[in-house]
């Protein structure tokens, strides 16, 4: 199915009515008010999502001037119509505020206020890390595995919505962060207490093979898999 609409930019006149829009509604962050917030220049089409969507719908990135919430990025949902300002345009429901940021998934492993988190090779180094980032790479790899674990025992299946977000992360997950710590495991790189907690967590992914296979998910034994190209040219 091809999308109803694609992405527009906004004019001075759109981003007039997004602003109208949000004082009218209330629209704003805990600690801002409507007032606080510039809407970005471009609306994004979110109807190709038909399933949970409205067809006519669009999303506006809000930017936070006020002092101390600079770092705070939104958005709105208004309908197409809405945007361009037709009389008898459809209303959308108002989207509840969320911080950009919370909506991350990986979100949850870092630092839940402050600044933007910088990113690289260092940025999660701690003094007497031998490896910066050890203890990252394996929290993220266990809490993925229990997420997995946690939807199996709702008695979801391969075909249920968020099969393809586990295949996904834990595909990448194994793939970088796993194979990042058997380098360093084969280097002597790793304490013996992250040690021990990579060999836990082959443990688990193993107990967990028939689990992962169900839900059609990668395994250890697919990492340690060379990987099968179709086209000879690929190879």
């Amino acid at each position: 199915m091809y999308p109803l609409y694609e992405n527009f930019p906004l004019t001075c006149e759109m981003r007039e009515r997004v602003s109208d829009y949000l004082r009218e509604v209330d629209f704003h962050l805990p600690g801002t008010t409507p007032d606080d917030f510039t809407p970005m220049d471009e609306a994004v089409y979110l109807g190709w999502n038909f399933q949970t969507e409205d067809l006519e719908a669009f999303a506006v990135g809000l930017v936070c001037t006020k002092e101390g919430h600079e770092q705070e990025r939104t958005f709105i949902r208004m309908s197409r119509g809405q945007l361009l300002g037709e009389a008898d345009a459809p209303r959308l429901s108002v989207n509840p505020p969320v911080r950009g940021r919370d909506a991350l998934r990986m979100q949850r492993w870092r630092p839940q206020s402050g600044p933007i988190v910088a990113t690289g090779v260092d940025s999660y180094a701690r003094p007497g890390d031998a490896v910066p980032g050890v203890d990252v790479d394996l929290t993220l790899l266990e809490d993925t595995l229990s997420d997995i674990e946690i939807f199996a025992a709702a008695g979801r299946s391969a075909r249920d919505e968020g099969q393809f977000d586990f295949a996904v992360d834990f595909g990448t997950l194994l793939a970088g962060r796993y194979m990042r710590l058997k380098h360093f495991e084969e280097a002597g790189r790793l304490s013996p207490e992250e040690l021990a907690r990579l060999t836990a967590f082959e443990e688990r992914c193993r107990a967990a093979q028939e689990i992962l296979t169900r839900l059609n998910l990668p395994t250890l034994a697919d990492v340690a898999t060379p990987e099968k190209r179709r086209h000879p040219q690929h190879r």
